[in-house]
């Protein structure tokens, strides 16, 4: 009899340590900082696109036309009668405007990003800093337009910049018809910047000039 009540007393120890225990896990399980969230589509996508453009970017700048080609549209390949006449178009379009020996690659950065289930479409922008002789420090701003068909994991792309926005739809007939391209520009920096701090000089001497107070109108004597 006393054995047994032994190994009642002991089996209820048992459970209440267990209990004890579990309890602390719980505990320590709820203390546990929250894990980040999982990146979304959209963040995946974007990185995905930049990584893959960078690649096309670097490939035109150091001159690998088989990772160029590999990286374009096959739809661009085709509108210009396939690899040869594409790859030529990229080479008149490098060497007509040579980066300088001491440049480095454009940077870049996404500024449209859609999708339609799996296929997703995206307008980066390249920017390229550079010096004219003539001109000083310039900034040329061009674009790329990316599709990725296995939901943003790879990506292919064109150079709206070799081309006219009108023709992108004939060179790439699934473009999202929303798909908004800015126009490139290109800014001379170092001219701008004269013209500016010329206005501005300007500015300072027209509000230093006193203001020169005119004289009331003399009165009319009264007939």
């Amino acid at each position: 009899m006393i054995q047994t009540t032994k190994h009642i007393v002991a089996c209820a120890l048992l459970i209440c340590l267990s209990g004890i225990v579990y309890a602390q896990d719980q505990a320590t399980t709820t203390a546990t900082p929250d894990q980040p969230l999982p990146e979304s589509d959209t963040a995946i996508a974007t990185r995905n696109a930049l990584r893959f453009a960078d690649s096309l970017v670097k490939a035109d700048f150091y001159v690998d036309w088989n990772t160029y080609l590999n990286l374009s549209m096959a739809s661009a390949i085709k509108y210009y009668g396939g690899k040869d006449g594409y790859k030529e178009s990229a080479v008149i379009a490098h060497y007509r405007n040579e980066p300088k020996t001491e440049e480095k690659p454009q940077t870049l950065r996404v500024v449209n990003m859609m999708n339609d289930i799996e296929t997703w479409q995206c307008v980066i922008e390249k920017t390229r800093d550079w010096w004219d002789e003539s001109r000083g420090k310039v900034k040329t701003t061009t674009y790329l337009v990316g599709e990725s068909t296995d939901n943003g994991q790879t990506w292919k792309f064109i150079d709206v910049s070799h081309n006219s926005l009108q023709n992108i739809v004939y060179i790439m007939p699934s473009i999202f018809s929303t798909l908004e391209i800015p126009e490139g520009k290109t800014i001379y920096v170092d001219e701008v910047a004269a013209l500016e701090a010329a206005q501005a000089a300007q500015a300072a001497q027209e509000a230093a000039k006193p203001t020169v107070k005119k004289k009331p109108a003399a009165k009319k004597p009264a007939k």
